[in-house]
């Protein structure tokens, strides 16, 4: 068998050991060859060795992969003849005293029959393997909604080249002087096939949710399309839950995502996979208008631009997700779309009951503080704005359901703590500065305000969102000033 890393690098496919007696007596020469290939009394054994070892090496085998083949020689697929062994075997054959000579007369056979002796590398076997794999291996497609023309896009079954298998195949064919070697592939089924799909209804609006994005932002906006991409035609059975870590995996450049801003500890930072957030936010949004369950939800470290308090969803790989449930009867899809300005989640099923409220009341304020850092970069007296303060809040959420049959309504409330973000500022403490000298901008962002009270409503009767919004101490303008919290001019 044939295995890699834990295994040898090198495997032996063919080796000759014989222990004899001591008793030597002098015997005419035997007639010696290797494989079927006699060997001359004159030939040199080294060049014999380098002779039959470029012949073999230098033959191609056919590799069918899938049943299409593509060819490769020994020698490129790892295999190789240790000369220096074969060369003595050659003259310890011709000795009619050695042990080979006399094991040969022993066993009445007319001449001493010597194999090569091959081994094979198999990290280089391996990387040729590898190669094939990238062009073979696909994952399991699920069968999805085209949410476009809301029609069912069939399954895809999945495939895996077995590397491990292949190359245990590769050491027979090698043995045997196989001219092919059919590469072993595995096959996987699909988890959601377009028959159990069949007929389906998706034809009614369960919730949607909609949040804007900058387009300026390129690397931002390239994530939430990466992200949305991931999302977009989602189906969830009666009963299926559906994960948001599990399904976008590791946001990083090798998953298509890109480095943009992210919340990290309460701050704006530079990171990979930087407005995944926004996609699991807006996808929460919709998931909480169509009633569904909702399992892990969590909110940021600081209030976001794009959703209002208690309605986003901190999502990070792998410790923070969200997830929901398909709690309906029927089957559920999800539409997620990027474009013009807006991210756009929306859930389909096959029927509306429900009318759902979100109910979101500020509670408590929390200040933040400010601090500064002297910078000699800045000329003396420049200060700039690094980070402008945002007030930490404590938010009560509620969900009311009403089945529109019955007009029996269920209530869930949650809470919600966003801890204050520090206004931090660049003070220089360089040279004076010039007297056409501009200081850098800073940070833009304007002042963070929030309804103390906000009421969202959708359902079968409502035509997209009602809204009623009470601004109170926390919805104005100029709010953080009024409640002796630092300003920024």
């Amino acid at each position: 068998m044939i295995g890699f890393p834990a295994r040898p690098a090198l495997i032996a496919l063919a080796c000759l050991g014989i222990g004899l007696g001591a008793d030597v007596r002098a015997d005419p020469l035997l007639e010696v060859a290797v494989g079927e290939r006699p060997v001359g009394p004159s030939e040199d054994p080294r060049t014999l060795a380098q002779s039959l070892s470029d012949e073999l090496l230098d033959r191609e085998v056919t590799l069918r992969v899938m049943g299409r083949p593509t060819r490769r020689t020994w020698r490129a697929l790892g295999a190789e003849v240790d000369q220096e062994r074969l060369a003595g075997w050659i003259e310890e054959a011709r000795d009619p005293a050695s042990p080979l000579a006399r094991h040969a007369r022993d066993e009445g056979q007319p001449r001493v029959a010597l194999r090569l002796p091959l081994r094979l590398d198999a990290d280089r076997a391996a990387g040729v393997l590898t190669t094939l794999a990238a062009r073979v291996d696909q994952p399991a497609l699920d069968a999805r909604v085209d949410t476009q023309r809301g029609e069912v896009i069939p399954d895809q079954e999945g495939r895996r080249l077995d590397v491990w298998a292949t190359l245990d195949d590769l050491d027979a064919a090698l043995r045997a002087r196989a001219e092919e070697v059919d590469v072993t592939v595995i096959t996987t089924a699909a988890r959601r096939t377009d028959e159990e799909l069949a007929g389906a209804r998706f034809d009614t609006l369960l919730g949607s949710f909609q949040t804007p994005y900058n387009g300026l932002a390129r690397e931002r906006t390239h994530n939430l399309r990466v992200a949305a991409q991931k999302v977009d035609g989602l189906v969830l059975m009666p009963g299926e839950r559906w994960d948001f870590n599990e399904r976008l995996g590791e946001r990083s450049l090798a998953n298509g995502f890109r480095p943009a801003t992210v919340i990290a500890g309460g701050e704006l930072v530079d990171g990979v996979g930087g407005g995944a957030c926004q996609i699991a936010g807006t996808l929460h949004a919709a998931v909480f208008f169509s009633g569904l369950e909702i399992g892990e939800r969590h909110p940021h470290s600081r209030p976001s631009s794009y959703i209002k308090l208690g309605l986003d969803a901190a999502v990070s790989y792998p410790n923070l997700s969200f997830s929901f449930r398909n709690d309906r009867e029927f089957p559920i899809y999800v539409r997620m779309v990027v474009r013009n300005g807006f991210t756009q989640a929306e859930v389909w099923g096959d029927a509306r009951e429900q009318e759902v409220s979100f109910v979101r009341r500020i509670d408590e304020v929390i200040p933040f503080e400010e601090r500064e850092t002297e910078d000699p970069e800045l000329p003396a007296g420049v200060r700039v704005l690094t980070q402008r303060g945002v007030p930490g809040f404590v938010v009560s959420r509620w969900r009311l359901r009403r089945d529109v049959g019955t007009n029996v309504t269920t209530r869930d409330r949650s809470e919600d703590r966003y801890p204050p973000t520090t206004q931090t500022w660049r003070v220089g403490t360089g040279p004076a500065a010039p007297a056409d000298y501009e200081p850098p901008s800073g940070d833009e962002h304007d002042e963070y305000t929030a309804d103390e009270y906000t009421v969202m409503t959708q359902g079968p009767d409502i035509e997209d969102t009602e809204t009623v919004r009470r601004a109170g101490r926390t919805g104005a303008l100029g709010w953080t000033v009024r409640e002796g919290m630092p300003g920024v001019e």
